[in-house]
């Protein structure tokens, strides 16, 4: 076992609850675990990614407000983000966040409270990478450049080492080897990594892996042995399946194995994970569940809650027994795509590409728009062959640079990365509001029978020292 100074971070409040709970933790949830996660000793906890961004709107809620009261609740553990430099959701000109959108929004991310950034680029375009790293640095940011992992790239190590060298020599203080489909072994890491840190010198290398096929642990174990430095993690209620490894068990382990550096207190994430666990009790929202190994994970690659979502739908079918069918059409999709990384934009728009020919479409008849905007080489080139037909079809949209909006202040900004109208975007609320309200076991139930009793005429509950009557008026 390594004895180097070993980085956790904790996703639980970004990509763990998005793949177990589908992104319902809401600000007053995300702000009931701070006392033990902020006394845990972790190295920094993630607050905002794109699915969370977008999932804040949806609920009506204001993602800068979310990441300013995480500011105040933590204390000094270091805030993270993960800023995706490509979008998905079709506004003119903002395909890629050029280098001046992507100065003002880190530099806002800074102002409301954020330390650590993730910057990804699909695509690796280099140009776009370094602009960014760049930005962040001048933010005042600990900027940290992902390197997506693919099963069937064909990639050598070589090349990954080389990837990664030019990110760290573009500015990156640390590198990520990002597998969001969990498709990481720990027979590849016997070189992969070696390569990637001897590549990366000084540089500390970083590793975000998923469970998907089970094997998430035992890759950072591994990991951790060959010399990464840094590890992404999940509090035990929000881990495994499509999520992160639990962190409690993988301090167990390390300690089982000797490592004798200064790792984050157990007992402290344990109190942090009892409060998210009574929240999903409360809530009613789902349990964190390990996934059995099946090799369909390496075919479709779908990461994260996109997996979630995806065989959800499949099993609503009634067609789980075609899961391998429909992962093969995922690859096919992807392959015809020009092979991007099965991460945002792209693998969401793949997966309900795949999903609509798996309904019985004709293949191509409808397409996605992230896909033709891909066709059209809207967010640059990819290292597969496009479907020549498919191109044709939608055409080549000539070479522009990235726009830069006209916004004026933080929200218009926030406007503008998410693709909305400003005035589309919820008001801030009292900061009073987020306070998350434990219910006693009466009222617990009270409110359980309230969702339900609009399905009866009549509901009535009689117990030891409690009564209930609930009767539709005519």
């Amino acid at each position: 076992m390594s004895t180097h100074q070993l980085a956790f971070t904790d996703s639980s409040l970004t990509d763990g609850q998005m793949a177990v709970w589908g992104g319902a933790l809401d600000t007053s949830m995300m702000l009931a675990p701070a006392g033990g996660l902020s006394a845990s000793g972790l190295a920094a906890i993630e607050i905002l990614s794109p699915a969370v961004l977008d999932a804040c709107l949806a609920r009506g809620e204001n993602p800068l407000q979310r990441l300013e009261l995480a500011r105040r609740h933590y204390g000094f553990v270091p805030l993270r983000a993960t800023v995706n430099l490509l979008t998905g959701h079709g506004r003119p000109g903002a395909d890629v966040l050029g280098p001046e959108m992507i100065d003002r929004w880190l530099a806002a991310l800074a102002a409301a409270g954020l330390q650590q950034v993730v910057l990804l680029d699909p695509l690796l375009d280099t140009n776009r990478l370094h602009a960014a790293v760049k930005s962040a640095s001048a933010a005042g940011l600990v900027a940290i450049a992902a390197l997506p992992y693919q099963a069937d790239d064909d990639r050598p190590d070589e090349t990954y080492a080389q990837l990664a060298a030019s990110l760290a020599d573009g500015g990156a203080a640390r590198v990520m080897l990002r597998d969001e489909s969990g498709v990481l072994t720990p027979d590849r890491l016997h070189s992969l990594i070696p390569a990637l840190v001897e590549a990366l010198g000084t540089t500390p290398l970083d590793l975000h892996t998923r469970c998907h096929t089970a094997l998430g642990p035992a890759v950072v174990l591994e990991a951790v042995g060959l010399g990464v430095s840094g590890i992404d993690t999940a509090l035990p209620c929000l881990a495994n399946g499509a999520s992160l490894p639990s962190l409690p068990s993988l301090l167990r382990a390390l300690r089982q194995q000797g490592a004798t550096q200064d790792l984050p207190d157990h007992d402290s994430l344990l109190a942090a994970d009892a409060i998210l666990a009574a929240i999903a009790d409360q809530e009613g929202f789902p349990q964190a569940a390990s996934w059995p190994f099946d090799l369909a994970a390496y075919a479709h690659q779908l990461p994260g809650e996109v997996a979630v979502d995806f065989l959800a739908a499949l099993r609503g079918r009634g067609r789980w027994a075609d899961l391998h069918e429909f992962a093969a059409e995922c690859a096919a999709v992807r392959r015809e795509m020009g092979s991007p990384p099965m991460v945002a934009p792209f693998a969401r728009a793949i997966a309900e590409q795949a999903i609509s020919h798996f309904d019985s479409e004709a293949r191509y008849e409808s397409l996605r728009p992230v896909l033709r905007r891909l066709l059209q080489g809207a967010y640059g080139s990819v290292d597969g062959e496009l479907r020549a037909d498919l191109r044709m079809r939608v055409g080549v949209l000539p070479a522009a640079e990235p726009q830069a909006a006209d916004v004026d202040g933080p929200e218009a900004l926030l406007a503008w990365i998410a693709g909305v109208e400003i005035s589309a975007l919820p008001p801030r609320a009292a900061a009073s509001s987020f306070s998350y309200a434990t219910l006693t076991p009466y009222e617990a139930l009270v409110r359980g029978l309230l969702t339900r009793a609009g399905r009866f005429a009549v509901l009535s509950l009689h117990g030891p020292g409690v009564r209930v009557h609930l009767q539709q008026e005519a």
